[in-house]
C-alpha cells in the first residue's frame, strides 16, 4: 500500500521524497508537541510566514489524498499521538479533521512505560524504549493538557474525550460514537460479540506490539498495574497528574477492576 502511496506522491512531492531528511526539519521546525498550542490559532493566510510548516501540511495533504486513492477510504484513521501533529491538521488543505482523544488512567500508562516490550519494527531483536514514572508522568500531562486545548477549540460535533478505562467495559458503543462523529452511522464493524473483534491487517509500520495484532482479539482491561506497581511510582505518579486526574474522572486511591 505504502509503496503505491509513495508513487503517487512522486508526481505531486518530488522534492519531499528525494530528501526526507528536509520533511523532519520541517516538522522539528513547526510542528513539535511545543507548537501545539500555537498551531490551533494559526490560520491558512498567515501559512506564508511560516514556509517550513506551509510546506509540511501541503505534504500531508498529498499524502492524505494519495492514502485515499489507494485505500478508495473516504475515513483515514491517523494514529499519530502527539497533540502536535493533530494541531495542525485545519491547515491541511482537502481534509476535514475529527479527534479522538483517548485518554488512560496515569498510573497505568506509567507502569506501562515501565515495562519490557519487544519492537517489532526492527531489522534485530530489539525492545521498545522504557520511561521513568516521572518523566511518562509529566509527559501525559503536558501532552492531555494540549490536547484539551485541541479538542475545545475543534468544537463538540468534531472532537471526543474517550477514556481506556470506558472503551474497554463497552468496546461497541464506544467505537460508535465514533463512527457517528465522523457521519458514518451503519457502517459496518467488525465485532464477532460485544468485546471481541475480527482485526483485519492495516498499514501500521511501527509502534507497540499490540498494533500489529490480526484475527480475532478480546478486549479486555489491563489492570496488572494496579496490583504490581510499586507505592512509591504511584504516589509519584498521582501528585504529578492530579489536576487531571480529576477531570478525568479517575480516583485516588484505585483499585483492581475498578
Amino acid at each position: 500500500m505504502w509503496s503505491r502511496v509513495l508513487s503517487l506522491l512522486r508526481k505531486t512531492s518530488p522534492a519531499a521524497l528525494d530528501d526526507p531528511a528536509e520533511v523532519v526539519r520541517w516538522q522539528h521546525d513547526s510542528v513539535r508537541v511545543r507548537h501545539a498550542f500555537g498551531l490551533t490559532r494559526m490560520t491558512p493566510h498567515r501559512l506564508s510566514r511560516k514556509p517550513s510548516l506551509q510546506a509540511y501540511t501541503r505534504l500531508l495533504g498529498h499524502t492524505y489524498s494519495a492514502v485515499a486513492e489507494v485505500t478508495g477510504a473516504s475515513v483515514i484513521v491517523d494514529s499519530s499521538k502527539r497533540p502536535s501533529d493533530g494541531a495542525a491538521l485545519h491547515l491541511v488543505p482537502g481534509i476535514t479533521p475529527y479527534f479522538v482523544h483517548l485518554v488512560r488512567d496515569p498510573r497505568a500508562v506509567a507502569y506501562s512505560w515501565s515495562r519490557r516490550k519487544a519492537h517489532l519494527d526492527r531489522s534485530a531483536p530489539a525492545e521498545m524504549r522504557r520511561h521513568g514514572t516521572a518523566g511518562s508522568t509529566l509527559s501525559w500531562t503536558m501532552w492531555n493538557a494540549a490536547i484539551e486545548t485541541l479538542r475545545h477549540s475543534s468544537g463538540h460535533s468534531s472532537a471526543l474525550l474517550l477514556r481506556y478505562e470506558d472503551f474497554v467495559a463497552h468496546p461497541r458503543a464506544a467505537i460508535e460514537r465514533i463512527v457517528q462523529m465522523v457521519g458514518r452511522d451503519g457502517a459496518r464493524l467488525p465485532f464477532e460479540d460485544e468485546n471481541s473483534v475480527r482485526l483485519a491487517g492495516n498499514h501500521t509500520i511501527s509502534g507497540n506490539p499490540s498494533r500489529f495484532s490480526t484475527g480475532a482479539v478480546a478486549l479486555k482491561s489491563d489492570d496488572e498495574w494496579t496490583r504490581e506497581q510499586a507505592f512509591k511510582d504511584r504516589v509519584i505518579a498521582t501528585a504529578l497528574a492530579l489536576p487531571l486526574l480529576r477531570r478525568y474522572g479517575y480516583p485516588l486511591r484505585p483499585k483492581a477492576g475498578s
